[in-house]
């Protein structure tokens, strides 16, 4: 089978997981909560994929662009679950990735997008859009922390119960992790411009 049948069988599956995974939230809390990064990536990953099916045959380079900082987000909402909520939550990795819809969101849609984005589709040119929407996360939840109309959601978002040292470290680990995932994700472009 073809690499690009193969991202297009996978984005197909994407797509009907955070469909099945929004829904189920719609149906269970009557809304989604956008203050969560996890959240926020999986509604990401539900229009890249919706856009890739679309524009499948086209090959557009904004609708890579898209699926390369798609795969950034929740690459990081995978790691964030494994090494810090994961070791924050005693490490009760069962409830995080295999109940309800974290199955879904921190889990099945997050390592599909890997593979689907590292081995099967066209390579985006660009690198930077993932770390900027991380970038845009972290200062609105950080002004909203601050204001008081926010708490969290994240432990390390907590600033008003850290010390300013703890929270620029948190800011470095997060933001770094997402600029050289976005980097990760594209090691192998110049190997497929040569093919």
């Amino acid at each position: 089978m073809k690499k690009g049948n193969i991202a297009f069988i996978l984005n197909a599956i994407i797509l009907i997981g955070e469909i099945i995974g929004f829904g189920y939230t719609l149906w269970t809390n009557h809304s989604i909560a956008i203050e969560y990064y996890t959240n926020d990536s999986n509604l990401l990953a539900l229009v890249s994929s919706a856009l890739f099916l679309i524009f499948y045959k086209s090959d557009k380079e904004w609708v890579r662009t898209l699926r390369h900082a798609t795969t950034c987000c929740l690459t990081l909402t995978l790691l964030v679950v494994i090494f810090i909520l994961g070791p924050m939550y005693h490490f009760d990795y069962k409830m995080l990735m295999f109940t309800s819809t974290f199955f879904v969101f921190h889990t099945l849609c997050p390592i599909l997008s890997i593979i689907s984005y590292v081995f099967y589709e066209k390579k985006s040119k660009n690198e930077s859009l993932g770390f900027i929407l991380t970038l845009v996360y972290a200062v609105i939840l950080i002004g909203c922390n601050i204001a008081g109309t926010v708490d969290g959601p994240y432990p390390f978002l907590r600033i008003r119960e850290q010390s300013l040292y703890v929270t620029v470290l948190w800011g470095i680990l997060i933001l770094g992790g997402s600029y050289f995932v976005g980097r990760l994700l594209n090691l192998n472009r110049k190997k497929q411009k040569e093919r």
